[in-house]
């Protein structure tokens, strides 16, 4: 079995705990890689030789969209309407003090209106009146507030709360899914007994080149062998070149003229005899030959 430096590198960094599980961070620090590309090709192919085993989980990850962020900098909109009902006495928490008040724009005070009445505050006559026990609404504003904050720095879904998430979902721009694969490496027993001698990193040679005959390091490389029998890639074809489909259309143009030119002199009265002449075969009764076109 033959292992390549990096498939090496990183089976010698399993071993290391050999009964741990590996996340992608840690193969990367152990292995003093910084492209999770390595992990992923070196770890695929120890898994093929069976010194691996690989668990990949799929998982939806919520950050902030752009609403989201300007949430966080300036407070949800809810939030903002319910500190400004505070601060106000109960004449003062008419629409048209809303309004002047300059905590939302003309777009957002229909969507705050909304949201409030989700939470329990009425609009009566054109005036907020708050509840009297208004320790739910305060819970919720806080439950909402901690929920953005989770997912901004991007939250696994079934870290999150489910009616809120379910909540968040509803309102346009505050969080974003996205879709994400996350895998983990175990040894297998075949890993953990595979022989130490043989993760020693050396020189491996994949072309041959002069100014590497002109050094000594090729003495003790390793060439890595090449299976003449393997299918050659078929390169993809480019487009055709713009004058070929002229070239193509000379061509046919070209062949048709020639046998228009070859019917019209063998259509030619020879000895008296007019020669009869299809569109497949040109009849000669001069000694009765016939001949394909």
């Amino acid at each position: 079995m033959d292992l390549s430096n990096n498939e090496k590198r990183m089976l010698k960094a399993l071993r290391s705990r050999p009964a741990d599980t590996w996340t992608l961070d840690e193969v990367l620090s152990a292995c003093q890689w910084d492209d999770q590309a390595y992990v992923a090709g070196s770890g695929l192919a120890l898994a093929e030789h069976g010194l691996v085993d690989i668990d990949t989980t799929k998982s939806t990850i919520w950050s902030l969209g752009p609403e989201g962020l300007a949430a966080i900098e300036q407070g949800l909109l809810e939030q903002r309407i319910w500190d400004w009902l505070q601060g106000q006495s109960e004449d003062e928490r008419g629409m048209k003090d809303l309004q002047a008040s300059g905590i939302t724009s003309k777009q957002e005070t229909g969507v705050g209106i909304g949201l409030l009445k989700g939470l329990g505050c009425a609009l009566e006559q054109g005036r907020f009146s708050v509840p009297d026990n208004a320790d739910a609404i305060i819970v919720t504003l806080v439950a909402r507030k901690s929920f953005l904050e989770q997912c901004q720095s991007g939250a696994n879904e079934s870290d999150l709360d489910g009616d809120l998430l379910a909540h968040f979902k509803k309102r346009k721009g505050l969080i974003e899914a996205t879709d994400g694969t996350t895998r983990t490496w175990t040894l297998s027993d075949a890993g953990r007994k595979f022989s130490e001698s043989k993760l020693e990193e050396r020189l491996q040679v994949v072309e041959i080149t002069p100014e590497l005959l002109q050094g000594e390091d090729w003495r003790e490389a390793d060439f890595k062998a090449y299976d003449v029998q393997l299918d050659a890639p078929v390169p993809a074809g480019g487009r055709p070149h713009p004058m070929m489909a002229l070239i193509e259309r000379i061509r046919a143009f070209s062949w048709k003229w020639a046998l228009m030119k070859l019917r019209e002199i063998l259509s030619k009265p020879r000895d008296g005899t007019w020669m009869r002449c299809s569109s497949h075969k040109i009849i000669l009764p001069v000694k009765c030959r016939t001949h394909s076109i």
